[in-house]
């Protein structure tokens, strides 16, 4: 049998992302961690031509990809690992926007089947766990991406949500803020209720009582943002710092503060989470959480071909944390 990616991430003892950086000659990788890999893949005799090859004999050479929304602002860099990963596997890719609508998600899979399209990457909500459940009864080739799937449905690429609400929130603790507001989308999401809860245990650990009247939800828009800053700005304690599960909300954060005459971070520091590109370009440059947007596109794309090379289901989970960056938003008290 063909040897796999993540055959190769086995026995090496990495990560697939770290495989795919050392095929595709990514800077970011040790010399050590290179010369194993590679000395694995000659021992494997990996080829991903080879396995592009023994795929695409009774296939339509295409993968669809239904997205959430794509006008997300972390969709261009998802979507381009996907198609740049997907063009190394001599696939291309069939693009659908499901508008964050169920309905439209569902009719959405019917549509790629009916194109016969050899796998599906989708990030899906748990509103369609019917029909998730439905591809993996089929054994059609299916992997979930930037949230995960209940209960181990389908083979899924994720980020660690909680974890990156506990590191943002923590962050900002560390600076010396107390009064922490929070911007979420809360229950709307999975990603926002997860961050959510990391917010929360950031705040418990450090033995801060929770107050919900810091807590605000509202759907992901950088008009949303404004709204829900404005509600923290008219509290009569008004928060210090500002944790936004989305960049976007962030930015409409940073609207409402300026508005106001008031100061980032002078008067409240904020911090984001997604990194997308216009985190860099505010000024102050917003400090956010990095989700590796480029990465994980590229890395579910092989954990689709992995499924393709399969008879069932493989069920596999990789979570990626995010990291940190830090830029111009945050006052230390």
């Amino acid at each position: 049998m063909t040897a796999t990616i993540i055959d190769i991430a086995k026995k090496a003892g990495v990560s697939v992302s770290t495989v795919s950086r050392v095929l595709n000659n990514k800077p970011d990788v040790s010399k050590e961690t290179q010369e194993r890999i590679r000395a694995t893949i000659k021992d494997l005799d990996y080829s991903p031509n080879k396995v592009a090859r023994n795929l695409v004999l009774k296939r339509s050479n295409v993968i669809g990809f239904i997205a959430s929304d794509i006008t997300n602002a972390s969709f261009p860099e998802l979507a381009r690992g996907v198609v740049v990963k997907a063009k190394e596997y001599g696939y291309s890719v069939m693009f659908f926007d499901a508008h964050k609508d169920s309905r439209v998600e569902k009719e959405a899979i019917g549509l790629l089947r009916s194109k016969q399209v050899d796998g599906i990457i989708l990030s899906f909500n748990e509103a369609n766990r019917d029909e998730l459940l439905k591809l993996r009864d089929e054994n059609f080739p299916v992997v979930q991406i930037y949230r995960k799937s209940s209960e181990s449905m389908i083979s899924t690429i994720a980020i660690d949500n909680v974890a990156n609400g506990y590191l943002g929130t923590k962050y900002l603790l560390d600076a010396g803020h107390t009064r922490i507001g929070h911007i979420t989308t809360g229950d709307l999401t999975q990603s926002g209720y997860e961050r959510k809860l990391g917010y929360l245990k950031a705040l418990t650990e450090a033995n801060i009582d929770i107050d919900e009247n810091l807590i605000v939800e509202g759907v992901s828009s950088v008009e949303a943002g404004r709204e829900c800053m404005e509600r923290l700005l008219e509290l009569k304690s008004r928060p210090t710092a500002l944790f936004a599960s989305h960049d976007v909300l962030a930015i409409g954060a940073y609207d409402a503060i300026l508005d106001r005459g008031l100061s980032i971070p002078g008067d409240i520091s904020v911090v984001g989470h997604d990194n997308i590109e216009i985190a860099k370009m505010i000024r102050p440059r917003l400090t956010t959480i990095d989700t590796f947007k480029y990465i994980l596109g590229q890395a579910s794309v092989d954990l689709l071909i992995e499924e393709m090379a399969v008879e069932s289901h493989q069920c596999k989970e990789l979570v990626y944390p995010g990291e940190l960056v830090v830029r111009d938003s945050v006052r230390i008290l």
